[in-house]
């Protein structure tokens, strides 16, 4: 039988053996001719229109992290040949879910949103170029929330009824009480609104996004997506109305669900395609295999039937897929034989068996070739069984919107090859590339040379390959790009031409090993002492403070107390960028587990996916690494907490698509992933780059490799002998205690050599007593702390505030215990206090907001703040503010207070992200400011949060909850920022990332004090006492 052309014509009228096969068995995702997916790539949201003869296809850019752009469209003219395109606008670096109509005088508007905002272009062409309507190419249409206090602003979808007028629906996140669906009336020039309001969920059940709204015989039909986008929860409901858009409407129920196999996995976010009295939902799903954050999606088609009175029966959704019927007759005029069309084919390798060379020819778009690397080149060889005569090669790479380098040689022999096509410094992105010459022979090599991302396979949906005639010729069916703006489009995307890394700039390694530290480099028998450590791959590291390496369970390590990070005197090569593959190791012994500790950062940064922090911790979402991505970091608090005391060997392996987690060499847990790095300056260990998130406790080793090692290789690297016979002998003539009295009731109290170093030892515990009396000299309660013991060679002790104080400590090891006691006088003289008892309202130095939506009150000991519509950022808009009292101070100081309550506590439910606490502000002009900001948010299980605005926006929290501590303290000494909670005001605990690095803020007036907010329109509050704040004269 003939090898027909594409699944669409088989679907069309079974054209092929294998749309037979499929009738037999429709659950088979892998069969060869299947026509969903109908497009070849990663893409969701889709809007489809057609305008003249020809279809659109406008959605978000998927498979790139988070739905980042650029902004393309894809045609056809007999939804089979399909074409994409990179527009000029937006260029904003998030594109969702955009929406396009026609206007009554010829023209075009683009809608989009970012989160959560939506933005209008226009246009004379479908295609652009697009101009902002509004003027400013970052002008808004509609802010968040702008229909409805419950309803964000995301997903927008116009609907124009019989009579002209356009309704615009925005949505996500409306299953919440007195949530839903927003809407707005538009204006006729499409610039503004008329009209707004909400269409409630209890009309759209578990409505969650995605609206589209079409009119059928008088019915108005509100189809919606509920559940999670990330699994087979997503789905496509209904509601129906005869009255109006908005409704009242009446609940349907579900239109479109996964399939019971899983192969068709989280179907949503549609819309309707009307082919004369037929109707098409097209719609995204999950690829195959599922990808682990549920951002790969692809793009499908399946009929509505309707029932006599108008409802919709369920759709079942296909594999097969299909074609609008107005079409199919010139599909099968068109048809053309596919002579690469299951034919033979060889590779350079396969990354298992979900992604098999054969799937490149199977004219499947569900199906992907991938290599098993992602660095180097990649080939496939097709095999037409004898010398035959083809004109044509289309190639439909992995992602359509970026480039890749090739080249395509014939032979007839397999033997000597002959060029057909040399795009090895091709800069130009699409799908399909197409290939001409004139040409007879037997085999096709395609060999990848070179990905625009690094990181990105050299992989396929299919090669199509064809002997086209002038009667019919596949490539002529291909909408035309003519009149495309490619200069607005590259000056909207001016790295749309470049890679991430040029040849140039990727550095070698001797076995991919970049970072080697061991500490047996510094095996002395003896501790030593070091600011800098031997990278044995080349290079240092080194520290502001001394690191101690000493013998801790017969392995030399590095010891690290909490306070000193390494810094490497070389930057994080490029290699490293985007979906690069990897290998990160370490021995590590913690002896107690925090809920962030950081044992190496590679890149500084906290984008989405952007991150590369190698963590042991308790955290359960990042604890062993953490990309800044919910689903592409990990952690397994059970595994980390068994090893508590002991010795341990993690190892993440990343080879682009498979992320997979070794303990001690043994594989416990793996992942697909997708990751987007950014190097961008030195290595960091024992913290992040800034200091924070700070390792206590033990390193032996650490490598990083810049591609990813084999079960084998793992294994092999556990089992090498590590261990030691030395036995190094604590010097206990070498210690003693200091104190610092930071307020008059708060003292630090390290232990120290003769010269005043810390001693930071780790195989030393401390237990630590204060007392105003003196009769308890002898009588030193250690029994009362035994749960007390730290392994910290330094502590913040709460004590009465009386004039004299009486300070014990135990410093207790393998040689014994040594005990030590020191007499200290307070002089509170010796400090400026400001306290406020909140019996009445006081402005201090200054407060931030005053609007109808902003309260400040205080009475009986509370300050109560108040606010709808608050938040705090990095711009400064006192508009936008929350409400803030703050005092002016410069130099080192200390502050405190107690969070009393807030609202929901009751019900542990809040109606808005409530937050408040204490907050240093740097401000930098009217409208810059940095910020640290240390509060409660027990939403989303967050407890404790403290938030850097500067460098980005990193939050760390403690995950506590409504179980939050309610005291808290922020310390700031020369550069560091210490951030500190308490559950009795009395012992102290340091926040995920305590201390943060600002050296920008020494010498600088700062504003500290109280702040709240609710990053929403709803209106919350937050209530405190006992506000402290101190400063040494």
């Amino acid at each position: 039988m003939k090898k027909m052309l594409i699944a669409t014509t088989l679907l069309a009228a079974s054209l092929s053996l294998s749309a037979q096969k499929l009738q037999e068995n429709p659950e088979q995702w892998n069969m060869p001719g299947n026509g969903n997916p109908f497009i070849p790539g990663y893409f969701a949201d889709p809007t489809i229109r057609k305008f003249g003869d020809t279809f659109y296809i406008y959605a978000t850019t998927d498979g790139t992290g988070n739905g980042y752009g650029p902004a393309q469209v894809w045609m056809s003219k007999d939804f089979v040949n399909w074409r994409n395109v990179v527009m000029n606008w937006p260029t904003t670096e998030v594109v969702w879910a955009p929406e396009v109509i026609p206007t009554k005088d010829g023209k075009y508007r683009y809608y989009y949103c970012t989160p959560c905002q939506v933005y209008v272009g226009e246009s004379n062409s479908p295609v652009g170029p697009w101009t902002n309507m509004l003027g400013r190419p970052d002008a808004v249409l509609m802010r968040d929330r702008y229909c409805d206090p419950m309803a964000i602003t995301l997903d927008p979808q116009v609907f124009t009824d019989d009579d002209g007028s356009q309704y615009m629906f925005v949505g996500t996140w409306g299953i919440y009480e007195k949530s839903g669906c927003g809407w707005a009336k538009l204006a006729p020039d499409g610039k503004s609104f008329t009209d707004k309001g909400l269409v409630p969920n209890t009309q759209l059940k578990d409505f969650f996004e995605g609206p589209f709204v079409f009119k059928r015989n008088g019915i108005y039909y509100f189809t919606y997506s509920s559940g999670s986008c990330h699994d087979d929860t997503y789905r496509v409901q209904y509601a129906t109305s005869t009255t109006s858009p908005i409704g009242p409407y009446e609940y349907k129920g579900c239109l479109l669900k996964s399939n019971s196999d899983g192969t068709v996995h989280g179907p949503g976010h549609h819309s309707i395609l009307v082919d004369g009295n037929d109707y098409y939902i097209v719609y995204h799903r999950h690829n195959n295999p599922h990808s682990v954050h549920g951002f790969n999606r692809q793009l499908c088609i399946d009929k509505i039937e309707f029932l006599s009175n108008g409802d919709i029966s369920p759709v079942k959704p296909s594999h097969t897929g299909l074609l609008p019927s107005s079409l199919v007759k010139k599909a099968r005029k068109n048809a053309i034989q596919n002579l690469a069309f299951q034919a033979r084919v060889t590779a350079s390798s396969e990354l298992g068996r979900d992604f098999q060379a054969t799937y490149a020819v199977d004219d499947n778009n569900g199906t992907l070739w991938r290599p098993a690397n992602n660095q180097g080149e990649a080939w496939l060889q097709i095999d037409l069984g004898k010398p035959t005569q083809f004109n044509q090669v289309w190639l439909q790479f992995e992602y359509a919107t970026f480039f890749y380098q090739y080249k395509v040689e014939t032979s007839v022999d397999g033997q000597t090859w002959n060029l057909y096509a040399d795009k090895t410094q091709n800069t130009d992105a699409g799908s399909p590339m197409i290939e001409k010459g004139n040409v007879k022979a037997r085999y096709i090599k395609i060999t990848i040379t070179d990905t625009q991302k690094n990181g990105h396979f050299g992989a396929l949906w299919n090669v199509k390959v064809y002997n086209a005639t002038k009667k019919n010729d596949p490539s002529t069916l291909l909408p035309s790009v003519e009149g495309m703006d490619y200069e607005a489009v590259n000056r909207g995307y001016p790295n749309l031409h470049k890679k991430d890394v040029n040849p140039e700039e990727r550095k070698y390694y001797n076995n991919g090993l970049v970072v080697d530290i061991n500490a047996n480099d510094y095996a002395q028998g003896k501790v030593v002492l070091t600011k800098t450590v031997r990278n044995r791959a080349g290079g240092e590291f080194t520290s502001e403070k001394d690191l101690l390496v000493e013998i801790i369970q017969n392995k030399y390590a590095f010891y690290f107390d909490g306070t000193q990070h390494l810094t490497s005197n070389f930057d994080c090569p490029k290699n490293f960028t985007y979906n690069a593959a990897y290998t990160i190791s370490a021995w590590v012994l913690n002896p107690k587990v925090g809920p962030t500790e950081c044992i190496a950062s590679i890149t500084p940064s906290t984008g989405d996916l952007t991150a590369f922090q190698f963590n042991h911790s308790m955290n359960r979402e990042t604890g062993i690494i953490d990309h800044a991505g919910s689903f592409e970091s990990a952690g397994f608090p059970n595994e980390v907490s068994q090893g508590e005391g002991k010795w341990q060997y993690w190892t993440v392996t990343f080879d682009g698509w498979n992320q997979r987690f070794y303990l001690d060499g043994q594989l416990i847990h793996e992942k697909n992933n997708f990751i987007m790095l950014r190097p961008n300056g030195p290595i960091s260990i024992g913290g992040d780059a800034y200091g924070g998130d700070p390792f206590s406790g033990y390193i032996h080793s650490i490598r990083l490799y810049d591609r990813s090692l084999s079960a084998e290789d793992v294994k092999a690297d556990y089992q090498y002998k590590s261990d030691t016979q030395d036995k190094i002998e604590i010097d206990w003539n070498n210690m003693a205690i200091k104190t610092e009295v930071l307020t008059p009731t708060l003292v630090k109290v390290s232990v120290t050599d003769k010269e005043g170093a810390p001693l930071h030892s780790g195989q030393l515990y401390y237990y630590y007593y204060a007392t105003s009396n003196p009769n308890e000299a002898n009588s030193f309660p250690r029994s009362k702390l035994k749960n007390d013991s730290t392994s910290n060679a330094s502590v913040m002790l709460t004590i009465d505030g009386k004039k004299d104080q009486y300070i014990y400590v135990d410093v207790c090891g393998q040689g014994g215990t040594l005990t030590f006691n020191e007499h200290v006088t307070i002089n509170p003289k010796a400090f400026n206090i400001f306290t406020d008892d909140f019996k009445t309202f006081r402005e201090w130095d200054g407060k931030y907001v005053t609007n109808d939506k902003v309260k400040y009150e205080a009475s009986n000991g509370i300050l109560k703040l108040t606010s709808a519509d608050t938040d705090f950022n990095a711009s400064g808009n006192p508009k936008v503010n929350g409400p803030m009292i703050y005092k002016e101070v410069k130099g080192d100081f200390i502050i405190q207070v107690k969070v009393e309550d807030l609202m929901g506590s009751e019900r542990r439910s809040t109606p808005a992200y409530n937050e408040g606490g204490l907050m240093i502000i740097y401000p930098q002009s009217e409208t810059r400011q940095q910020l640290v900001q240390l509060g409660v948010f027990p939403g989303y299980n967050c407890g404790n949060m403290l938030t850097t605005i500067f460098r980005g926006r990193p939050q760390k929290n403690n995950q506590q909850g409504w179980n939050y501590d309610p005291y808290l303290q922020l310390q700031r000494e020369g550069h560091l920022i210490y951030a500190r909670t308490s559950r009795d005001g009395k012992t102290w605990t340091d926040m995920p990332s305590s201390p943060v690095s600002a050296p920008q803020f020494e010498g600088q007036t700062l504003r500290v004090g109280i702040f709240q907010t609710t990053y929403s329109n709803n209106s919350a509050w937050v209530s405190f006492s006992d506000f402290k704040l101190w400063q040494k004269k």
